[in-house]
């Protein structure tokens, strides 16, 4: 009887087991990788003052060779200002889709761009505000499209290791009183890419939690949301504790500036230096004909919305009058500067 007992009870243990979700299966990286990053101005490397340099994608291909396991690296097609739709685009051009195709790793950033255009910084970067009714059904589009960008990445190759990487906090430097929102709008951003890339057995790979215990040091410029090098590398250091934990990596793993890529600088000069179409503005959104006067308030407890993207926690409002949708030229407000002219030619490893 008691040997029954014990029989039923495993079966029982077993069945629960494999009732219970599982978690996307991790990829070890035991060969050299072709490596290829597609992403916004974060996968670019852009710098904190405007200008393009060795990002985290750059030091993961370093890490990777360093080990002996890199074939090839990429990250030529990662854009600065593209939100998730621009990057879906970017995927119908062939040079780009070949890229993907003859990739073994890609790793993903997109996301941020489609809501940071939303945000209005104030000129010493102390103050934010943005419109939450705008900002749920821009997320509620992102999660969308960024669910279509992992699908379109898949159907390109579905035997590449693909990790979606999330992102940090970008406004350290912003009043503690005007931060609640504006962090429970960037955290639903990363819950969107956490629950689109599990959906699809991808690995979604956590910066926040490490970045963040150190954003006034990674984000030095309070007016511009990009990190420095030692930010990057904290990314990086991310990506390896999770997915290559033998990896380690240090400021002295950044690799010199490898410049800008030609597929880029064509890509500027055909929309006259920017890299967005010009009846966009940097977070994909159509530019609003006027701009309201903003106030420096604190952040206000925004009403119950049932727009929300998300199920979790409800994006709070950082300006009672709010800002309009789709602000335009606000200083930082997307990942995604204009590289300067000075950064040197890049040769490209792939294509």
């Amino acid at each position: 009887m008691t040997r029954h007992l014990k029989k039923t009870a495993c079966i029982g243990m077993a069945l629960t087991l494999l009732a219970l979700p599982l978690s996307p299966a991790k990829a070890e990286i035991n060969k050299p990788e072709i490596y290829v990053a597609l992403g916004d101005s974060v996968a670019a490397g852009a710098t904190p003052y405007d200008e393009l340099d060795a990002g985290y994608t750059d030091i993961i291909a370093n890490k990777l060779a360093q080990n002996g396991l890199l074939a090839a690296f990429s990250k030529d097609f990662a854009v600065p200002g593209f939100a998730t739709s621009n990057i879906i685009e970017l995927l119908d051009t062939a040079e780009v889709r070949q890229a993907v195709e003859q990739a073994t790793m890609i790793t993903l950033s997109a996301g941020a761009n489609d809501v940071l255009g939303l945000v209005q910084q104030d000129a010493g970067g102390r103050t934010v505000a943005y419109d939450q009714l705008t900002a749920n059904a821009v997320l509620n589009q992102m999660r969308i499209q960024y669910g279509e960008l992992l699908d379109e990445v898949q159907e390109i190759n579905p035997d590449a290791a693909i990790y979606a990487i999330g992102y940090y906090f970008p406004y350290p430097h912003v009043l503690e009183t005007q931060q609640q929102g504006v962090r429970k709008m960037l955290a639903t951003v990363n819950t969107i890419i956490q629950n689109e890339a599990e959906a699809r057995d991808i690995e979604f790979i956590d910066v926040a939690e490490d970045f963040d215990k150190n954003g006034n040091e990674y984000v030095p410029n309070p007016t511009d949301v990009h990190p420095n090098q030692e930010g990057y590398t904290a990314i990086a250091s991310s990506f390896f504790e999770q997915v290559e934990p033998s990896i380690e990596v240090s400021l002295n793993d950044v690799p010199p500036n490898p410049g800008m890529s030609p597929f880029l600088e064509q890509l500027m000069q055909s929309n006259g230096g920017q890299t967005q179409p010009s009846n966009q503005d940097e977070a994909g959104q159509s530019p609003a004909e006027n701009e309201s006067d903003r106030n420096e308030e604190t952040p206000a407890e925004s009403p119950e919305d049932n727009s929300d993207p998300q199920e979790s926690a409800p994006i709070q409002e950082n300006n009672q009058d709010g800002p309009e949708q789709g602000i335009e030229g606000t200083d930082g407000a997307a990942l995604g500067p204009i590289p300067a002219p000075s950064v040197r030619h890049h040769v490209p490893l792939l294509g």
